[in-house]
């Protein structure tokens, strides 16, 4: 280890090359497989044995599921230890008359004890504590909470505290490391399910009736068993179910999937694009192992009449290919420590790409023994790719030859040259590859930024009131909001006023309800469940949503009139294809409702999705949840008008304040999170692996031209001329990467359509990023074959020729 480290010091250069190359190639690898971990591998940090949590998803209300049928499933004590629910949400908290937005998580009774969270302080919830509604009021307290606001008060347990205007007592505080189940959340307090009303605003029945489907869920699998066999006994169950209550769970279907395959939390969005980053800093790595590998073999070269006397003296073979590869671990070694400080700051860059949300997201996530044992494994195997082979080809010199003054036998053998152009024609394959799939992307989010999403989200800000956390009921909720809306369109500088439960491409969904429409015969596995949103007047005018047929909700359409709904045009068409929809009825929320109004089809959830229908119910008509925001388009910029609208919510109520406000072209950032971790990281990679694609072109044809010296003195002692000489090493150049290109071209069109969940209006085989990233790689490499060869015109023939 000693030689080794005086021989790579000898080389500074050499060494700091293949330590850097090495730092990105295994840096970028352990950032992706810490996010991997976290996000995918173990979703749920601090709690016990997690690799048996599985997450229960029914085919209606975006995969969520009733507390009623989770206790059902509770009875399959044979494959589940356990099925617990829950679900997020905001609510103010106040210690000392000054109050704060938290977020905090609804669950039922047996959360904590299924995923075997202890407590630090106190207790946790007791089995009967989400049995009785409004029966319960106790909190846990994250230990975060405790600390911040109660300054780790030992006596916390049993004092009372105000969450939401209501009184709760504190039974309990649990470890940092527990964050809730809602992966990339923090939430810092627990109340009981049947606290659902003072918590989250939420109406009973959202606990009481078998068909509310609002509830994450997770579940534990008994050792042994499996995703299948849980499954198996989740059918039987699901058929019982639905002849037992054939209102509620006729066709309603629930699957068993692995937690890291739930709907919810950041693994639905960042798993596809993880998977992908994760394939793409492999090629990388490999492109690094190639380069370093050319290098060691150049540097072997060099090496051979060092090696012939080690050989000739008595040296074995397997030493020298020992001492050989202790310089490459040694050198592996050095890029992982390299890499790991690399990874340590960069872990933290997925925040960056977060877009602006009310939620409390923490993607910050610690190089774990986990991750770094992944990673020496990763610097261990990475040094044998890079080393092995050239370290074995070096060290098997024909003797006579490399112990000869000078001359051209002294030179590398034809197989030798093959070999480092093999990998370098590799490097170009792998770079293009991995050009084409950023340039796709780019292409893609810079389609998508300019699609039509249904309305213009310039000049409107939105925000959260949550009145229902302050006492209000359904009431005294509506006059406060027609009071504020009423406020708030007389403010100088706003347009538009309304008020909505939900906006459009965030990163939370939309609540659903059950579709009844008569005359439509249901198609087999079709959802009955239609996405809404509860609105006021003016809010098509305030989001600029043009009207295809109807009218707008007015003051008159109230709890008193008849029942009425807006749908989009998605709505009309599935249910009336190709007949008039305005004026007929359905059922929905408990009520018949008539159309008196069809609006656009936009979009909803994400940019790539298909024309979904979506109904829109008047807020002061029939639903009892009391939660709705605000949405003003302004006439300047709307951040503007944040302080403006909030002393005119203090105005109505000094207790009520804003929550989550921003302009909405923030919020639909949210639907292009994915796509833009995805374009971003590609492009990073792919500027590494253009760049180190050049460097190992660079290395081929200044090695070249070192070993052919003597020819080109020969060459222009003859009367070549330099423009000669550049053309053929150039030209050298370029037909390895034009081989790298071609290979790399088909390796792209096998490749590619494994992005078309990150392409919008952009085809996985687009011919002009095709045509492209070719031409910016034979460009690349024709700048890096430039200097060997203007090195190659420079020879001096007596110089050159001296030594013959």
């Amino acid at each position: 280890m000693r030689h080794a480290l005086r021989s790579l010091a000898r080389t500074p250069g050499f060494t700091a090359v293949v330590l850097l190359s090495l730092a990105l190639g295994i840096g970028a690898n352990t950032t992706v497989q810490c996010w991997i971990r976290h996000i995918l591998h173990e979703p749920i940090p601090g709690v016990t044995h997690a690799d048996q949590l599985v997450a229960l998803v029914s085919n209606e209300g975006g995969g969520n599921i009733s507390l009623l049928d989770s206790r059902d499933f509770n009875t399959l004590d044979t494959v589940f230890s356990g099925v617990a629910v829950s679900q997020i949400t905001p609510a103010s908290l106040s210690v000392d008359d000054s109050p704060e937005w938290t977020y905090g998580q609804i669950a039922s009774a047996n959360f904590f004890t299924l995923l075997g969270v202890q407590p630090l302080l106190g207790r946790t919830f007791l089995p009967d504590e989400d049995l009785k509604p409004r029966g319960n009021p106790v909190i846990v307290l994250g230990e975060n909470l405790w600390r911040r606001r109660f300054h780790s008060d030992p006596a916390i347990v049993g004092r009372v505290i105000d969450l939401n205007r209501h009184a709760f007592t504190v039974i309990g505080v649990v470890p940092a490391a527990f964050t809730g189940t809602m992966t990339g959340v923090a939430c810092e307090f627990w109340t009981p399910i049947s606290m659902v009303s003072e918590v989250a605003s939420w109406p009973l029945d959202y606990i009481t009736w078998r068909g509310s489907r609002g509830m994450h869920s997770v579940a534990r699998l008994r050792p042994g068993v499996t995703v299948e066999q849980a499954q198996s006994a989740v059918d039987s169950l699901n058929l019982h179910l639905a002849n037992l209550y054939p209102r509620s769970n006729r066709d309603v279907q629930h699957r068993v999937v692995p937690y890291r395959d739930a709907p919810f939390g950041a693994q639905s969005v960042l798993g596809p694009a993880l998977e992908l980053l994760q394939v793409v800093s492999l090629g990388v790595l490999l492109i690094v192992a190639a380069n370093v590998a050319n290098l060691f073999l150049a540097r072997g070269v060099g090496r051979r009449k060092e090696i012939a006397i080690r050989l000739a003296t008595g040296a074995t073979r397997f030493r020298i290919v020992r001492l050989l590869l202790t310089e490459c671990f040694l050198l592996a070694l050095g890029g992982g420590v390299l890499g790991t400080l690399f990874a340590s700051w960069a872990v933290g860059g997925i925040g960056f790409f977060l877009p602006a949300v009310p939620l409390p997201v923490v993607l910050d996530f610690p190089l774990d023994a986990g991750t770094l044992a992944w990673t020496l494994g990763l610097t261990l195997i990475t040094a044998l790719a890079f080393g092995l082979f050239p370290a074995w080809q070096v060290s098997n010199p024909r003797l006579y030859e490399a112990l000869k003054e000078g001359g051209r036998s002294s030179g590398a053998s034809a197989s030798h040259h093959r070999l480092r152009q093999t990998l370098v024609v590799s490097e170009i394959a792998l770079a293009l590859v991995l050009l084409v799939a950023a340039a796709l992307c780019f292409k893609g989010l810079r389609q998508a930024r300019t699609v039509n999403i249904g309305f213009n989200p310039d000049r409107v800000l939105v925000a959260g009131l949550q009145i229902g956390m302050h006492g209000y009921n359904e009431d005294t909720g509506k006059i406060f909001y027609r009071q504020l809306q009423q406020r708030l369109a007389a403010l100088p500088g706003i347009e538009e006023a309304a008020l909505a439960s939900w906006f459009p491409l965030g990163l939370e969904g939309a609540k659903g309800y059950n579709v009844d429409v008569p005359g439509y015969d249901r198609p087999d596995g079709e959802q009955p469940t239609v996405s809404i949103a509860r609105i006021s007047p003016r809010y098509f005018a305030a989001m600029t949503i043009p009207f295809v047929a109807g009218r707008d909700f007015n003051l008159d359409d109230d709890a008193n009139a008849p029942a009425v709904a807006i749908v989009n045009e998605a709505f009309a068409q599935h249910y009336w294809p190709r007949q008039e929809a305005l004026g007929r009825t359905f059922r929905c929320a408990g009520r018949d409702r008539t159309i008196v109004g069809i609006v656009k089809t936009g979009k909803y959830r994400s940019l790539d999705e298909s024309p979904l229908p979506f109904l829109y119910l008047p807020y002061t008509q029939g639903v009892s949840e009391l939660d709705v925001g605000i949405c003003v388009r302004t006439r300047s910029h709307p951040a503007a008008l944040i302080e403006t609208i909030r002393r005119e919510v203090r105005a109505l109520d000094p207790g009520v304040d804003l929550w989550g406000a921003m302009p909405l072209s923030q919020h639909v950032q949210g639907a292009l999170f994915a796509q833009r971790i995805a374009s971003t990281m590609l492009a990073g990679l792919g500027a590494v692996a253009l760049v180190l694609a050049a460097m190992g072109v660079y290395a081929v044809m200044a090695y070249a031209v070192s070993q052919r010296t003597q020819e080109f003195g020969v060459r222009i002692a003859l009367g070549a001329q330099p423009f000669d000489i550049l053309r053929q090493v150039v030209g050298r150049g370029l037909r390895l990467a034009a081989l790298g290109a071609a290979a790399g071209l088909a390796l792209a069109f096998a490749a590619t359509r494994l992005l078309s969940g990150f392409l919008y209006g952009v085809s996985p085989f687009d011919a002009a990023t095709f045509a492209a990233v070719p031409l910016l790689l034979l460009t690349t490499a024709l700048l890096a074959c430039y200097l060997p060869a203007r090195r190659a015109t420079k020879v001096d023939p007596i110089c050159a020729l001296r030594s013959e």
